[in-house]
C-alpha cells in the first residue's frame, strides 16, 4: 500500500485518479470495513486505486486537544490494518487550522478534485465535512455533478440494531466488555 501525505497547500500528482472514501477510520471496525468493501468494488470496476483518506491529527484531537477521545489505534496500526484489507493508497491529510477553515465547497475543490482527482467517492450516510461540519452528502452529490465524480452513499451499518462506531467500541472497552468490542471490530483486540 502506498502512503501519501497531503495538506491544504499540496498540489495534485499528474495522472493520479482514484476511487476514495474519507473518515477517521479509528479502529477500522465492521462499519468501516463495509465501506471499504464497497470502495474496492468500485475501484476494481473502474480500474483505479482504492484510496482511504484520513486525517492526522484527527479533527477531534485538533479541536479538543487533550480532551479528545483516546484513539483505538495509532496511525501506524491503521496503516497496517488497511494494508491487510488490500487498500491501494492511504492518503493522510494534515488537519490543521488551514484544513479546519476550508468551506465544504473548498474542501471538495481543493482536496478531492485538485489534489486527489476523485473519480468516485464512497461514504457513509452520516458523513459531514468542511468548516463547522456544514458539508453533507447532498452537497457532495451536487458538486460531483459539477466536477464530474460519482458519490455512493452507504446506509448506516448496524449490529444488533445499533450503529457501529468507534465511540461504541471505546465505551465497550471502558466497561471491560472485550467480547463486544471484538464483535464490533470484527477481530481480536
Amino acid at each position: 500500500m502506498r502512503l501519501i501525505r497531503k495538506s491544504v497547500h499540496s498540489s495534485g500528482e499528474p495522472g493520479f485518479k482514484c476511487v476514495a472514501t474519507i473518515g477517521n477510520f479509528d479502529g477500522v471496525h465492521l462499519g468501516h470495513q463495509a465501506v471499504i468493501k464497497e470502495l474496492q468494488k468500485w475501484a476494481k470496476k473502474i480500474e483505479l486505486p482504492a484510496t482511504v483518506i484520513t486525517f492526522e491529527p484527527t479533527p477531534q484531537e485538533f479541536f479538543l486537544r487533550n480532551k479528545a477521545p483516546r484513539r483505538l489505534m495509532k496511525l501506524r496500526e491503521k496503516f497496517e490494518v488497511l494494508q491487510g484489507l488490500d487498500i491501494d493508497v492511504m492518503c493522510v491529510l494534515r488537519f490543521n487550522a488551514a484544513m479546519a477553515s476550508l468551506s465544504p465547497e473548498d474542501f471538495i475543490r481543493v482536496i478531492l478534485v485538485e489534489n486527489l482527482n476523485i473519480q468516485h467517492l464512497v461514504i457513509g450516510n452520516d458523513f459531514k465535512f468542511g468548516k463547522d461540519r456544514k458539508g453533507d452528502i447532498a452537497l457532495l452529490k451536487q458538486q460531483g455533478k459539477f466536477f464530474d465524480f460519482l458519490v455512493t452513499e452507504l446506509p448506516m451499518y448496524l449490529l444488533n440494531n445499533e450503529k457501529i462506531s468507534s465511540t461504541r467500541i471505546r465505551k465497550a472497552l471502558m466497561l471491560g466488555e472485550v467480547a463486544e468490542a471484538e464483535n464490533l471490530l470484527g477481530r481480536k483486540v
